[in-house]
């Protein structure tokens, strides 16, 4: 059985729900996983114990702006040295992180953070709809083996891709005509990263599709199947 350590928390997200829901999504390729609400509680974990994956599904960054006047208080935060070592330690030993949603959001006062994740929100030009029917279209990246499909789920758009993910999926609703970069992979160190930029819901999670993206990118990151990409 491996560890999959998941950090989640945050405004506007039932992220017990979709961690929930990632945990009964993930049991069936093995692994074991152990849910903390507290970032640097859940990171000091990773500093002391080894973990095959690191699965951020949580909404925690600075918070600049009035609209998080009320928010700022209880759920901004700033990362300690100590996750931060945590986290690159847990790359460079071979660990995998699977970024969930609002992963691209988190961490803003660390500049590494979106080298990792393989890119991130950028405030100012970074926007979504609300949710609504995606349609979502394979790249045609070695790695992006499944069928088109749609998902009702909030489509991130005018996210910020670094030169060096691989995008496997593009998607597009009513609200935002133009193909955006949906999930995507990176190798970071000596680990490998997943980011998927879906998942406001559960059900979106678990929609059939969906999961099999999640499982096949999880298996990939964690070297459960032969590497199509070398």
């Amino acid at each position: 059985m491996r560890q999959n350590l998941i950090i989640q928390g945050g405004i506007f997200h039932e992220f017990s729900e979709t961690s929930n829901a990632l945990i009964k999504l993930l049991d069936p390729l093995g692994f074991k996983s152990i849910v903390f609400d507290e970032v640097e509680e859940g990171l000091e974990q990773l500093a002391h114990q080894n973990y095959s994956l690191l699965t951020i599904n949580a909404l925690r960054w600075e918070m600049d702006g009035e609209k998080y006047d009320p928010y700022r208080e209880e759920w901004a935060m700033r990362l300690s040295k100590l996750a931060k070592d945590a986290i690159i330690s847990h790359l460079e030993k071979g660990g995998a992180i699977l970024g969930m949603h609002t992963a691209s959001i988190c961490f803003s006062d660390w500049e590494e953070w979106p080298k990792i994740l393989g890119g991130s929100w950028e405030w100012g030009a970074s926007w979504h709809p609300n949710p609504e029917k995606i349609s979502l279209i394979p790249t045609k990246h070695e790695l992006a083996v499944n069928n088109e499909f749609a998902v009702t789920d909030e489509l991130y758009t005018n996210l910020n891709v670094c030169d060096e993910s691989s995008v496997l999926l593009e998607g597009s609703c009513p609200s935002s005509l133009d193909p955006q970069p949906v999930l995507w992979v990176n190798e970071y160190r000596s680990g490998r990263v997943v980011y998927d930029s879906l998942g406001h819901t559960a059900e979106s999670i678990l929609h059939t599709e969906h999961a099999s993206w999640l499982k096949s990118t999880v298996e990939w990151a964690t070297n459960v199947r032969e590497d199509l990409s070398r």
